[in-house]
């Protein structure tokens, strides 16, 4: 990931264009969702075997449920590890919640209980994904609309989850600042609770004002607003620069326009490391 620097969530709308152009400039990496691309063959595995040769890639998964209270699903595991493999992926991530129950998958990234119980019951789970899979897991920071105050704090439970597993988190800055206007928490507080050493990559994504009683919904779905990025420069300075992610999957620019705000938000974290205010 050292060598790794401005990356975009792999779109199909825009797989072609990143064909034909090879290398687009201000994008160093993609990417790429193994659930939308495990399996297929023909034109599919022909566009994904091409892009892989022009650009290193990055796995981030859907399913993994990590956080459900069913044992793991090593049936998609399997071709989880033979996907990575396929395509020397060697960074794979998820997201830390549960998304399916007893009756199957539901599609949705459910948070988890933050109590030491979870915790443990996570951890475990992660290291056997990580042996499994000979590769470190990197777990994501949901975004949630709901908060029972009896639960830990979500810095101090990702932070124990983190110290018992040995895997690393995917600091996504987004879903740290939406949680931290919807529930009135100070978000460095959360950024406090996280080793430095802990923090892989980041993701960024716009997100959509709300009628309903949580102000913010975590979208995909629009540029990204200065209060995140100002944010993001409060994680430079904590946790250093690493390679940073735009995710956009709703109401999809075209390309250029895409790379133009990565390499907008990419420059503005990197002058704040520059600063030296770590």
């Amino acid at each position: 990931m050292s060598l790794l620097r401005r990356g975009l969530g792999l779109r199909r709308e825009h797989a072609k264009q990143l064909c034909q152009r090879g290398n687009m400039p201000g994008v160093d990496f993609l990417e790429v969702v193994p659930d939308n691309w495990m399996g297929l063959g023909g034109q599919s595995a022909e566009t994904l075997q091409t892009l892989a040769g022009h650009y290193p890639m990055v796995a981030h998964g859907l399913s993994l449920s990590i956080g459900d209270a069913q044992d793991i699903d090593w049936g998609y595991l399997r071709r989880v590890r033979e996907f990575l493999d396929a395509y020397r992926i060697d960074v794979y991530s998820d997201h830390l919640s549960a998304s399916r129950d007893d009756q199957g998958y539901m599609y949705e990234l459910v948070p988890v209980p933050r109590s030491a119980a979870s915790a443990r019951h996570i951890a475990d789970k992660v290291r056997r994904v990580q042996e499994y899979l000979g590769r470190r897991l990197s777990l994501e920071n949901v975004s949630s609309y709901y908060r029972d105050p009896h639960e830990m704090a979500e810095g101090e439970f990702i932070a124990m989850i983190l110290q018992m597993s040995g895997c690393a988190l995917l600091l996504d800055i987004n879903n740290v600042y939406v949680n931290s206007i919807n529930f009135n928490e100070d978000p460095n507080a959360f950024l406090q609770c996280i080793p430095e050493d802990a923090v892989s990559y980041y993701h960024i994504a716009g997100h959509a004002e709300s009628a309903g009683c949580m102000p913010l919904l975590d979208t995909h779905g629009s540029d990204v607003c200065e209060e995140v990025v100002d944010l993001g420069k409060s994680v430079v300075a904590r946790f250093g620069m690493r390679p940073l992610v735009l995710e956009r999957d709703n109401n999809v620019p075209p390309l250029p326009a895409l790379c133009d705000e990565l390499q907008r938000i990419y420059a503005s974290l990197l002058q704040q490391e520059g600063s030296g205010s770590r």
